[in-house]
């Protein structure tokens, strides 16, 4: 009746918009009534599980470290997408590392750690891709170890920290904000947030007054740096107001308090020196409609996502179509292990969990249009997939080894499984890219007279193949990187926005001498010339040439 409820509304308020997804409402009303009669019934307590492996919590570590870097070993020799050149061509252009966290590389946001990585990388390894796809699989690595390690201090049991840092490490989510370089501002962002949050486990269990000074003091470093990486930190003060006032104590009120005003000062201070840096806040407009403002979409988007991360493009595209129910069915098994088992978790740890997950979806909640699971715009579940990960490491900690442990190792196969696969999308669009770039340099190299560089007009870039990242508008910086020099080009392109000219505008556009229309084609990997202006090497068109005449390069 709820799902019914929920999915009329939506239909009724938003008739437009797609409801394709309404299998993930479907399990997050099913995760309600699970909490909801988890509370009726109580808290079912089981025995403290002493069965696992003894050398487990040695080696968890090894296991993660493993599980987080080889699957992503694939994507070494990816190259550069999309918005990565921009990125690049911000560093190259930098003469110093203020200079480079200072460049307007991102127009809307304050990114000073991302865009100083950047500049590094172009320093020491001179911008090569593989340098830069290394640092984000270091980067998601070392994330996994936090949460690991983390997860020691929050779940009570090694096996079920494990169990939740593999799971973080695996899933099949995080293949976007991995493989795709410029998404590595989420991967800094929660290096640095996971190390705010050990950080302040370390003041709580700390008893001299240096010590605890000095761990506060690094904790709020940590999340100013957060922020610096990326603006998905700035609900971290919920949280950690949230995990102190959890805690047993009979000052734990005040002490909630005072933490959480520090982090706050943190956080007003932040404001104001992105003020000072953008001029203005900056940042996505905060999209005013009724699923993103006064339903809590993103948070319930992301927690069915983890339960459920099925790339419906690479799905419909590559596999027989019955083969997505299939996956779902699958996938709905593992659901209902999670929503039995809830039962067995204390609510404090239910509550810090789930309000993890809501909470770091804040961010997006508010700014964020939309969201899907292993595609585009899967990078900003990176962080709060971290509560879900715990709730699976606390699920398998309160079955025990012996219980849980196949039903576990069958989830992280499946996810890993998932994570190989989503990753070929990436490798192609880097082999597309690729091929467009190249072919814009002989375009260039051929227009080019008396040594001077043909004015382009590009249209008809790919976008994207099956989910993942190729060009679209950073084009232009691309074909100066590739060119070794500077190339004017200009997007054609119907994105608000985009800064580009528009089609309409295009069509009757008057080429001068020099000034090409140019467009990718698809089937021959090439670029070809749509319209061109009076100019020597074709004395045969003119600028009144008909859009659809098509001549070779």
């Amino acid at each position: 009746m709820v799902l019914v409820v929920i999915v009329y509304v939506r239909s009724t308020v938003e008739p437009a918009q797609d409801i394709a997804w309404s299998y993930q409402v479907l399990t997050l009303c099913l995760v309600a009534v699970a909490i909801a009669g988890r509370a009726l019934t109580g808290f079912r307590p089981q025995k403290p599980a002493s069965d696992e492996p003894a050398g487990l919590a040695r080696w968890g570590w090894l296991l993660v470290l493993l599980a987080a870097s080889l699957p992503y070993l694939l994507t070494l020799k990816i190259g550069l997408l999309s918005d990565d050149y921009g990125l690049l061509a911000a560093a190259r252009g930098s003469t110093g590392a203020l200079q480079a966290i200072r460049s307007d590389a991102f127009v809307a946001f304050y990114r000073p750690v991302t865009l100083f990585a950047w500049w590094l990388g172009d320093a020491l390894w001179s911008g090569s891709p593989i340098g830069y796809h290394a640092l984000s699989i270091t980067l998601h690595t070392l994330n996994s170890l936090l949460v690991y390690i983390l997860g020691r201090r929050l779940i009570p049991t090694a096996y079920g920290a494990l169990a939740a840092a593999l799971l973080f490490a695996l899933h099949p989510m995080h293949v976007e904000s991995v493989t795709w370089l410029a998404a590595s501002s989420d991967l800094f962002c929660t290096a640095f947030s996971l190390s705010s949050l050990l950080l302040l486990e370390h003041y709580l269990s700390t008893s001299s007054k240096p010590g605890r000074l000095a761990f506060l003091l690094g904790a709020l470093l940590s999340f100013l740096l957060a922020l610096l990486s990326k603006e998905a930190a700035l609900a971290l003060p919920g949280f950690v107001v949230l995990r102190l006032a959890l805690l047993d104590g009979p000052h734990r009120a005040r002490r909630s308090l005072g933490i959480g005003g520090a982090y706050a000062l943190v956080f007003v201070g932040y404001g104001l020196l992105r003020f000072l840096a953008l001029g203005k806040i900056g940042g996505y407009a905060m999209p005013l409609s009724f699923w993103n403002t006064a339903f809590p979409s993103a948070p319930l988007l992301m927690l069915g996502d983890v339960l459920f991360p099925v790339n419906r493009t690479l799905f419909s595209a590559e596999l027989h179509p019955y083969a997505l129910w299939f996956a779902v069915a699958l996938m709905a098994a593992g659901a209902l292990w999670w929503l039995r088992g809830i039962q067995h978790v204390p609510g404090r740890r239910l509550w810090l969990w789930l309000g993890f997950v809501f909470l770091m979806s804040v961010p997006t909640w508010l700014f964020l249009w939309r969201q899907s699971a292993a595609t585009e715009w899967s990078r900003f579940a990176y962080l709060p997939t971290i509560g879900a990960a715990w709730l699976f490491g606390d699920l398998c900690a309160a079955r025990g080894w012996r219980r849980s442990a196949p039903t576990a190792a069958a989830i992280l196969a499946v996810a890993a499984a998932l994570t190989i696969w989503y990753i070929t999308p990436w490798r192609q669009a880097g082999r597309i890219s690729s091929q467009v770039v190249a072919a814009g340099v002989k375009l260039v190299d051929r227009l080019s007279t008396d040594g001077e560089p043909p004015v382009l007009y590009v249209t008809d870039l790919p976008a994207a193949w099956r989910g993942a990242q190729v060009l679209a508008y950073s084009y232009p910086q691309a074909l100066n990187l590739a060119c070794g020099r500077p190339v004017p080009v200009r997007m054609v392109t119907s994105r608000p926005g985009a800064g580009g000219i528009h089609p309409d505008v295009m069509a009757h556009w008057k080429l001068k001498p020099g000034e090409h229309l140019i467009s990718y084609d698809a089937r021959a990997h090439t670029m070809r010339i749509v319209r061109s202006g009076q100019a020597a090497v074709f004395p045969n068109l003119s600028p009144e040439t008909p859009e659809r005449m098509i001549a070779e390069p």
